[in-house]
């Protein structure tokens, strides 16, 4: 570079000077002032810049005159193959969320101060027909941390959404596949600790069953619970356009959801050209199988103030003999107190939730589940579509 500079009428370059600060003062750089030669025009008209041109020419047809075989067919749509995409995007959005813990605290501490809430606001409940109903209202509590929960992870997802789409899908970095394996299994060991913690604060104070089936049926069920509302919210917020609006559709969806799920309005009661959505409602399923384990044989012990009492008719031996048919078809149990009878509408937790459903299910995991992964599906084909971003 020195020899050319001086080759074209450039100062000679002392010994004991910098080359880079040589070749600056030489093109006159940072002095506006200076009226030199156009080095630019220069290079243009120089033998170098002939013979340069020429060796690249030669070069591109060297190379286009190259034969097939030699030649190597790259049609990828991306550098990288998709696994190690995945493997890369997984990793990074687990050190994103390690990074940023503010959305994980606020996730557990809502878990725990709702659990204890609900735990405690039903706290040692007994057998009779009102603690029953509390049993029963304990678990539709349960239902409603999701729109606060939604509201958490949207923002989350949408920030990774709009920076997929700003960036990495233009610049043809990853596959959009990538990005929402990435958002999903995020969420996971997350949601497990959360539900873990929920289900302790909220389970053993109220004093459901201990046996180990249903401890466990029912941590299962709370774990499918986690990951429902999860993809639900993510569902939600793959096809709005930015926050608000993900927000402003988090309680219309739950209300849909929720109002059918048969604790609002029992199935009885519910208008025939609505009773379909019953049968969709995922929450229908997760209320089913939390009661087919948590009232499953427990027996209802009706207070004073609960029970139906009449007098016992003439030429009638006892109240049992009296209301055997009555009690066959609607069940309930009676008892008698001199000549008094007392009926009980419900016998055990059985007959008490055939009251609100028309079938007692224990496919509560497997709906919710199969909603979860409806869920997903559907969240990831909008992130396929570019939504202009707010």
């Amino acid at each position: 570079m020195i020899k050319y500079f001086e080759s074209n009428g450039a100062p000679r370059c002392p010994r004991d000077k910098n080359p880079a600060e040589y070749m600056l003062e030489a093109i006159g750089a940072g002095d506006p002032n200076r009226k030199d030669k156009d080095w630019a025009e220069v290079w243009l008209n120089s033998a170098n810049h002939t013979n340069r041109v020429q060796e690249i020419n030669q070069q591109i047809t060297a190379r286009l005159s190259q034969t097939s075989e030699n030649q190597i067919a790259d049609s990828r749509e991306f550098a990288m193959p998709w696994h190690a995409q995945v493997r890369a995007v997984v990793k990074r959005t687990f050190v994103s969320y390690w990074r940023t813990p503010e959305y994980t605290i606020g996730k557990f501490a809502l878990h725990i101060f709702t659990g204890l809430f609900n735990s405690f606001t039903f706290y040692k409940l007994a057998h009779t027909s009102i603690d029953m109903q509390s049993r029963f209202f304990s678990i539709f509590l349960t239902l409603t941390i999701c729109p606060p929960l939604i509201q958490q992870l949207q923002p989350r997802f949408l920030h990774f959404r709009n920076l997929f789409q700003a960036r990495e899908n233009a610049s043809k970095i990853y596959h959009w596949s990538a990005f929402v394996i990435g958002a999903i299994l995020v969420e996971i060991p997350y949601s497990i600790v959360a539900g873990t913690l929920y289900f302790v604060a909220w389970y053993y104070p109220i004093g459901f069953p201990r046996d180990s089936f249903t401890v466990g049926y029912t941590y299962f069920l709370m774990l499918m619970f986690e990951l429902y509302y999860v993809s639900f919210g993510q569902a939600i917020a793959a096809f709005s356009p930015n926050e608000l609006l993900a927000s402003l559709l988090v309680p219309i969806f739950f209300l849909f959801v929720v109002a059918f799920c048969g604790v609002v309005v029992p199935y009885a009661g519910i208008p025939k050209f609505w009773r379909f959505v019953y049968w969709i409602s995922p929450f229908k399923y997760l209320v089913s199988g939390f009661l087919s384990v948590l009232v499953h044989d427990v027996p209802v012990r009706c207070g004073k103030n609960e029970f139906a009492r009449f007098n016992l008719p003439p030429n009638v031996a006892n109240c049992t003999e009296y209301t055997l048919p009555f009690v066959q078809r609607l069940g309930g149990y009676v008892e008698q107190e001199n000549d008094v009878c007392k009926f009980c509408q419900y016998k055990d937790g059985d007959e008490f939730v055939s009251f609100f459903s028309p079938s007692y299910l224990w496919d509560g995991g497997g709906g919710l589940m199969m909603d979860a992964c409806i869920n997903y599906l559907g969240g990831e084909f909008p992130c396929r579509i570019p939504i202009p971003l707010a």
